[in-house]
């Protein structure tokens, strides 16, 4: 799933095609992961104007389930403030639902995903677009094509910039509406675009809404135009929030220091719950790292013994339950240390680690053990098993 990127020299094309489609090449895998040097930006687009996505398939039958998901960052006010996102479905295009951008000083992309179903079978080529469907740019103001902060880009730095996967045909037997809120540690390596993956084929449709911007706390996440946009705009069966690396254990070591931890979690809390009375919440207890000094603490393991004591603590007062990522992260360097699953700075994780961790947000959602034929996105068969036994593990108590 992560082993192609796209070239520079395909990426600095696409920004050369005319409108009123702009055409993204791929390297036929479905995955556009670019690096931050070779940035895929789009220009002077208007009502109507269409970003298209394709990937080869071979007879791809009528019935078939297809995962998108886009990560798509405004470069300026005078960029397209509201997508439509639609499949190619025969002679139709068939919407997939929509979402809005932002004012660019934010550096908040618009992350979207969602499951289709085909009607018609393709026999050749899977498209999808991102439509422009009003004529407002973020501003207020009319869109025009030869405005020059009328641009936008695929998101980079370790976003998943888009995904366009078949994920088979089997019809599910459970749907769940989910909130992800998060930062790096969460969009790294395309953790959503992992579990939804993951729980679709356990028969589980996951219908994923998500806000995530790099390095933000609890009370960031609080002030986030994205994150509000996301929390009212759904009635959702579960959220996961996930917090600044470091932060739940600043709290349990000087709690009154850092008081506002606890209080800008149980706002968050009080937010989702008065947009989805009955949404089930978990906060995320993250991973203790080796790199940047220990998190600043005196070890790692002071780090993770007050990583797992804040967040069992924080997250008893805004009534959540404990998503517990970190205690997987522990027992898998401890079980099977040749499975890196950090990147290269020791902190942010690898796409092993991101793997690990959607196995276990889909054991949390579900509480089922994994069944048959569990994709592995891109990593070892064996590599994989070992982490869902894992998470398995650490979720279910399994022995």
């Amino acid at each position: 799933m992560f082993k192609r990127l796209l070239s520079c020299l395909a990426l600095a094309a696409a920004c050369a095609l005319s409108l009123p489609a702009q055409n993204v090449p791929g390297d036929g895998s479905g995955l556009w992961f670019t690096p931050k040097d070779a940035e895929l930006t789009f220009q002077g687009l208007a009502a109507g104007d269409a970003i298209v996505f394709t990937r080869p398939v071979n007879n791809l039958p009528a019935g078939s389930y297809v995962q998108f998901g886009v990560n798509l960052e405004a470069k300026g006010p005078k960029a397209p403030g509201e997508f439509t996102v639609e499949l190619q479905d025969g002679t139709e295009w068939v919407s997939g639902g929509g979402f809005v951008t932002i004012d660019p000083a934010a550096r908040h992309p618009s992350c979207f995903l969602h499951i289709f179903r085909l009607n018609n079978p393709v026999s050749d080529t899977l498209r999808v677009r991102c439509r422009v469907s009003g004529d407002k740019a973020i501003d207020g103001g009319l869109l025009s094509k030869d405005a020059p902060d009328n641009k936008f880009a695929l998101k980079t730095k370790s976003y998943v910039g888009a995904y366009l996967n078949p994920i088979g045909s089997h019809v599910p037997v459970e749907t769940k509406s989910l909130l992800l809120i998060g930062n790096s540690f969460t969009y790294y390596y395309g953790v959503a675009f992992m579990l939804q993956e993951i729980a679709f084929s356990q028969g589980l449709q996951l219908n994923i809404d998500m806000s995530l911007k790099g390095g933000q706390t609890f009370r960031q996440q609080c002030g986030l135009q994205m994150t509000g946009i996301k929390i009212a705009g759904g009635h959702y069966d579960c959220a996961i929030v996930q917090g600044q690396s470091q932060e739940p254990a600043q709290w349990a070591k000087e709690p009154g220091k850092h008081k506002d931890v606890k209080k800008a979690f149980q706002e968050l809390c009080k937010s989702i719950r008065k947009s989805s009375p009955d949404c089930h919440i978990y906060m995320e207890n993250t991973w203790s790292y080796p790199g940047a000094s220990n998190g600043g603490f005196d070890s790692e393991q002071e780090f993770n013994e007050l990583l797992i004591a804040g967040t069992k603590r924080i997250s008893r007062s805004g009534r959540a339950d404990v998503s517990p990522v970190g205690e997987a992260f522990t027992l898998s360097r401890k079980l099977y240390p040749n499975i890196n699953l950090f990147s290269s700075d020791n902190k942010h994780q690898s796409q092993a680690g991101s793997y690990l961790k959607a196995c276990v947000g889909y054991l949390l959602l579900r509480g089922l053990p994994f069944g048959p034929e569990v994709p592995s996105c891109g990593l070892p068969q064996a590599d994989a098993a070992a982490l869902r036994s894992v998470a398995e593990h650490v979720v279910l108590r399994t022995e």
